[in-house]
């Protein structure tokens, strides 16, 4: 039963797979328990001009989520937003939304990286906004829109962020923060400031971007529609961490963790992106920028982080499977790929990364695909697939560890693992044989508890 005089913290947090509502209440101690009252499907729809995000759906869920904390009688004391990063929706002059926002999986996208480097060059890219050169970062789907539909972007007042567009129709605030910003290859998170720069070289107006908040702040209160709509009060809804992976990696500079230079983490979901915290940016042209790149955390300070294929290979097999009606649960299929280790046509090893894992018709197609194609031999069965994906990730993690090692003169020799591949113990064993480290388990929640953790830090301000 609910004590209804208990102030509660509400923590959206979204993948680009689905979204989570999660109550979080602090205890004296100040750890933070969770619990999730809503979870809903996130899935891009495709359509001949592209792949969008039905983004008035997932915000439906979220308010129907906010309406059974209503019904329980629970006294929000916050809420905030965590979202994936770089995509964005653009907002004429009233406010409103131009089209959904693009996926960054959009086909439009592809090869624009390499034409901005062509234009603003390697070194200076770097060093203005020190993103990593994807095709998937938010400079590269403006310049993309800059060039396919040039009408609609000049009827752009506004640029939002996913989370910031969600916290916009939440209380009506138009502010972003750093560790979303930091994603965005449009940003120096040493500076603090946009590189509008960049952007007037490649055509680009800076007016539309929005202003970055500084620490977690509160940004308003619930509208008097979303008030209604929820039946909820004039709740305070907070800005500061609307990147999940911003918000995860808050969690993990911390006494009780070994100390920067000895730690990498890696903070698991559909994508896994690994990382470990610098004071400043590495001499130029040490760091690859096409593998890694830095991103800021909530409090302003930096990380390196390398953006990994994670459970996107191992959730796209799994829908397959189960379409055919296999019992493709991560327990049975972990215990599977246990078993399948050591046979030939589990010996495969892939790259997480391949352009063709990117729009499979089918993922287990594409993984065959690749072993024809390098002449491994291919999986046959759901165990023998997933142990090839597992040993595949941990691969990859170990090689991206070595890479940082090597840059940075670091031990690097612990890996706190975070997020919810974090839970696949046999991934971690791999990881820890691969990479020569010891592995540490932290919250699987990550991204949801440093949400709260950065409401319970705004409203003590």
């Amino acid at each position: 039963m609910d004590n209804h005089d208990e102030l509660v913290y509400l923590a959206f947090d979204l993948g680009a797979s689905s979204g989570r509502a999660i109550l979080g209440r602090p205890d004296p101690a100040g750890r933070i328990g969770l619990e999730e009252i809503h979870r809903f499907a996130n899935t891009p729809v495709k359509t001949d001009k592209g792949l969008f995000w039905d983004i008035e759906a997932l915000f439906e869920q979220m308010l129907q989520a906010m309406r059974f904390v209503a019904e329980r009688g629970i006294r929000l004391r916050a809420i905030g937003v965590d979202t994936w990063g770089v995509d964005f929706a653009l907002l004429d002059e009233n406010g409103e939304m131009l089209e959904r926002p693009r996926c960054y999986r959009d086909g439009r996208n592809s090869g624009m990286s390499s034409r901005i480097v062509e234009r603003i060059g390697a070194v200076r890219l770097v060093g203005r906004t020190g993103s990593m050169f994807q095709d998937i970062t938010s400079l590269c789907q403006l310049t993309a829109a800059a060039e396919d539909t040039p009408d609609l972007l000049a009827r752009a007042r506004t640029l939002l962020f996913i989370p910031d567009l969600l916290r916009y129709w939440l209380c009506g605030s138009v502010v972003s923060d750093c560790t979303v910003a930091s994603t965005c290859q449009m940003y120096d998170a040493v500076r603090r400031e946009w590189a509008t720069d960049i952007l007037s070289e490649l055509g680009l107006s800076a007016e539309i971007l929005p202003p970055i908040t500084a620490g977690p702040a509160i940004a308003g209160t619930l509208s008097r529609t979303i008030q209604e709509k929820t039946r909820l009060g004039a709740v305070p809804v907070v800005v500061g961490a609307g990147h999940d992976t911003g918000a995860a990696f808050g969690l993990c500079n911390t006494e009780d963790l070994p100390p920067p230079e000895d730690l990498v983490i890696i903070s698991s979901g559909t994508w896994s992106v690994l990382g470990i915290f610098v004071e400043e940016h590495l001499q130029a042209g040490v760091l690859e920028p096409t593998r890694f790149g830095y991103e800021a955390n909530p409090d302003g300070s930096l990380r390196i982080i390398r953006n990994l294929t994670g459970a996107w290979l191992i959730e796209q097999c799994r829908k397959v499977w189960s379409a055919s009606g296999v019992d493709c649960s991560y327990e049975t299929l972990v215990a599977a790929a246990r078993a399948a280790a050591g046979e030939d046509n589990a010996s495969a090893i892939i790259d997480p990364q391949w352009e063709g894992f990117t729009h499979p018709t089918e993922m287990p197609a594409a993984v065959a695909e690749y072993c024809r194609s390098t002449d491994q031999p291919e999986p046959q069965t759901p165990g023998q697939f997933a142990q090839v994906i597992f040993a595949s990730l941990a691969e990859s993690y170990a090689e991206a560890i070595s890479e940082l090692r090597e840059k940075t003169h670091q031990p690097l020799r612990n890996l706190y693992m975070i997020g919810g591949m974090s839970r696949n113990k046999y991934l971690n064993e791999l990881t820890g044989r691969r990479a020569g480290v010891s592995v540490i388990v932290g919250p699987a929640e990550a991204a949801a508890t440093g949400n709260v953790a950065v409401q319970m830090q705004a409203v003590k301000k």
